[in-house]
């Protein structure tokens, strides 16, 4: 099939690597738009759907910080599950993300991706069970 060129609108075929004409890379195009596509329909189809074990402390609301001289250890607390080993849990045509939990709204609305520090994409898989029963609470001290 025949489109015209979005450069110089010389007919080229569907099939063009590059417009003849003008050399315009008409398989570059194809595919961004085509990715464009597809993160389209992910971000229409996002929800919500529970929580997953934080990725940032491996679900254990603290991380250990590096042993220094004297120091028998130390570790600070998690700051993106709030301390709570946990982050929300989202779904997509294309799989399943960690989201920090003060951005969901803006992942739903599609304003974060994966790639954004505030989301981890975890694959096309349901994760795992989470590693601990119930979440820590979100502030050390909190009942």
């Amino acid at each position: 099939m025949l489109n015209p060129c979005p450069e110089c609108e010389r007919p080229v075929s569907d099939r063009a690597a590059a417009c003849p004409g003008c050399g315009f890379p008409l398989a570059e195009q194809r595919a961004a738009q085509a990715a464009a596509a597809v993160m389209l329909r992910d971000r229409a189809t996002r929800a919500h759907v529970g929580d997953v074990d934080c990725t940032h402390c491996d679900a254990r609301g603290f991380m250990m910080l590096p042993i220094c001289d004297d120091e028998e250890g130390a570790f600070e607390w998690c700051l993106v599950c709030e301390h709570s080993g946990r982050v929300e849990l989202c779904r997509s045509d294309r799989g399943y993300f960690a989201v920090d939990r003060v951005h969901v709204a803006a992942f739903l609305a599609g304003e974060h991706d994966d790639g954004d520090h505030h989301v981890v994409f975890l694959g096309a898989d349901e994760p795992a069970a989470a590693r601990y029963p119930a979440p820590g609470p979100r502030f050390p001290g909190d009942d």
